[in-house]
Formats: C-alpha cells, sequence, structure tokens
C-alpha cells in the first residue's frame, strides 16, 4: 500500500509539473481575453465581425402588374326549371310526353278525366241564357214603365252571376289539358297514366338549358371584387371550356357560412352542357403591381417572418413580403419599393444593417466560399 500512494504522489508530480511548464511558455487566456490584452473580449471580436463587409450578389428587380384572378367553385344549374301541376282533382287518361323529350310552349303533358266537367259546362250555359233572357224581358219592361229599377238591377244581377259560373264551368273544364308553360326538356319524375292527380301535384318538370348557369359562393372577403357584367373563364369537370358573364352577385350573404352566391351566365344552344356539373369559373381581376422572383430569394427573420435582404446604402436591410401568388417562374410578392436590390446570394450569412459588398462572382463560387468563412 504505501509502495502504491508514492507511486500516485509521483504522478500527480509530474502532471503538475508539466501543466506549470506550458502556462509558463504559452498564452493564458481568462474570460475570453488573454492574460496580456493582445487578444479582444468577445464582445469585441463580435462587433469586429458584424462590421467587416460581407460580400453578396445582388438583383435588381423592378415592379411589375401581376394578372390576378378570383376561382368560383360550384356547379351547374339550369336557367329555369318548372314543375307542371294541375289545377284540379282528376285522373289521368293521357300522357304524350316521354322523359328527355324536349317540347314546346303549349305542349299538351297530361290529359285528365272529363268527367261531369262538360254537363256542368252545359247547365252552366243554360241558366246563362235563360237569366239573359229574364234579364232582357225586365229591361223591356222597365221602359214601358211596368217594372221599377230594383227589379231591372236584381235580373240584371242574376244574369251576371249565371255569366261568371259559365267561365267557371268553362276554366275547370280547360283544366284537364295540362299544357307546357315553357319550351324545355322532360326531366324527373312523370305522373303515370291512371295516377290521380289532386290540384297542386306535378305532371312533369321541364328543364329550360339555354343559358346555364354555373352557382357557387364568394367568401365575405372576396365579393368586392366581383360585380355583375364580369367576364368569366368556366371549366367544368367533364373537360369543357366556356366563357361566361357574372348575371348575379346577391346582396347579402349567407348567416352560416358568411358566403355570397354569385351566378356566372353561359350559354348553351346546343343544349349540349348538363345540370348539375361540377364547374371552376375565374374572374379576371384588375392586375396587380408586385415583385416576381424566385423563391430561393426569400429568408427568414429572427422573429420568423418572410421577406428578403435588400441593400440599401450599402448595407443589408430584411424586408418582410406578402407573397400573393406563385407559377412555374416563381413567386409574387407585395411590400416591396418600386425597384428592390434584392440579395439573391449570401442573403443567409448576412444580418440587418450589416456592411455588404457587391460583387458579381458565380453564385456557386459565392456560396462555397461563405460556407468555408
Amino acid at each position: 500500500m504505501a509502495l502504491r500512494l508514492k507511486g500516485s504522489y509521483g504522478l500527480a508530480l509530474l502532471f503538475t509539473t508539466g501543466i506549470v511548464g506550458w502556462m509558463a511558455t504559452g498564452q493564458a487566456v481568462f474570460s475570453g481575453q488573454d492574460k496580456d490584452g493582445s487578444l479582444p473580449p468577445p464582445a469585441v471580436r463580435n462587433h469586429q465581425t458584424e462590421i467587416k463587409a460581407t460580400r453578396v450578389a445582388v438583383t435588381a428587380f423592378d415592379i411589375e402588374p401581376m394578372e390576378t384572378s378570383l376561382t368560383i367553385r360550384g356547379r351547374t344549374e339550369a336557367d329555369t326549371k318548372v314543375t307542371v301541376r294541375s289545377e284540379t282533382t282528376a285522373i289521368i287518361r293521357a300522357r304524350p310526353i316521354e322523359k328527355g323529350q324536349w317540347v314546346n310552349k303549349g305542349a299538351l303533358m297530361c290529359e285528365l278525366d272529363v268527367g261531369s266537367r262538360e254537363a256542368a259546362l252545359a247547365r252552366a250555359e243554360a241558366a246563362l241564357a235563360q237569366a239573359e233572357l229574364d234579364y232582357q224581358a225586365k229591361a223591356a219592361l222597365s221602359k214601358k214603365g211596368y217594372a221599377s229599377d230594383t227589379q231591372l238591377a236584381a235580373f240584371k244581377a242574376q244574369r251576371d252571376a249565371a255569366l261568371v259560373g259559365t267561365k267557371e264551368a268553362r276554366l275547370e273544364l280547360d283544366r284537364i289539358r295540362i299544357l307546357a308553360p315553357i319550351s324545355g326538356i322532360v326531366q324527373g319524375t312523370i305522373a303515370e297514366v291512371g295516377d290521380q292527380l289532386k290540384a297542386g301535384d306535378a305532371c312533369a318538370t321541364l328543364m329550360q338549358p339555354d343559358p346555364m348557369l354555373v352557382v357557387g359562393q364568394v367568401s365575405e372577403r372576396d365579393i368586392a371584387q366581383v360585380s355583375e357584367g364580369a367576364k368569366a373563364h368556366v371549366r367544368l369537370v367533364t373537360g369543357e371550356t366556356l366563357d361566361g358573364t357574372v348575371r348575379y352577385v346577391s346582396p347579402a350573404s349567407d348567416i352560416e357560412t358568411r358566403t355570397f352566391l354569385v351566378e356566372v351566365e353561359i350559354p348553351n344552344k346546343d343544349k349540349s352542357l348538363r345540370d348539375g356539373v361540377t364547374a371552376e369559373a375565374r374572374l379576371d381581376l384588375k392586375p396587380v403591381m408586385a415583385h416576381h422572383m424566385s423563391p430561393a430569394h426569400l429568408t427568414l427573420s429572427d422573429d420568423g417572418l418572410v421577406g428578403v435582404m435588400l441593400v440599401v446604402d450599402g448595407k443589408a436591410q430584411f424586408t418582410p413580403v406578402k407573397i400573393l401568388s406563385n407559377d412555374s417562374g416563381g413567386m409574387w410578392l407585395g411590400g416591396l419599393p418600386q425597384e428592390a436590390q434584392v440579395i439573391t446570394v449570401g442573403q443567409e450569412y448576412v444580418k440587418n444593417g450589416q456592411p455588404v459588398e457587391i460583387v458579381n462572382a458565380q453564385a456557386n463560387q459565392l456560396a462555397s466560399s461563405e460556407s468555408e468563412r
């Protein structure tokens, strides 16, 4: 044990002697500064690094008009749909139409059973004829002074009542023929022969496909950019592309979604477009002035803001931007001065306010040199 302790003491003495010798010949640094004061403190060294101009590549970008558009997603909808309904109660005796058939205005769609309507009309016409004879006879007596004006007025009232009854009976007879109020295509459920229709029951539904509408919703944030008469480019999910016009903009929003109904009218003279197809209508808006550049030129600030590094008075200046749009050629940015001197290479190596030196070196060479620095 004694020998081991002595060996440990010897080893410790050897290390101590070596450390003291190294400190006597080397340079000692205390709290980031050497003993004789020749090495600047860390804060000074950092400041010297910041004020040293960093080499960067700069590209000038001029402001230019950016074509803007608003896309409305919705579906096609026929301009006019009419459900043709019965105005009386009777059994269908004939139905000369079929689903998908085109019918012209005034065409017979459903014919109901006559029933006792012809007899009712005959009775009404007979009552009218009798009332007319009675009135004419009483009028002749009144001229001779054998009937009072009151009696004549009473017979006239009976004659007028009989006339109204005749018109009602004739109208009821006409109701057995249900006619097309518009020209259109028969669609939906069609009543069958033998069905009993009550007043208000549907015979069939007619759809007028020209023009066709694209109906969609626009958010309250974008509705101010939409106006009636604006031109629109419509694309259907089936592949058709057409030009249309904004026909209607709702003056009130939907309470739940806070969106506004917009209708775009598109021609459909050949009746090839179908109702209920998913569609997109793109509205061309007023151009916006912006800058177009590659997203590689963007950088992040210490606060996490997206922007670019500009060169202003020989110094780097971080400027936040608003991304307006993007395309295959790059991004459209807002928030920059009309002519922007953008650091396109080296923007990640400079800080806001740091002096920079503009060089014309190739981007890859400058990037490699900066990474080595």
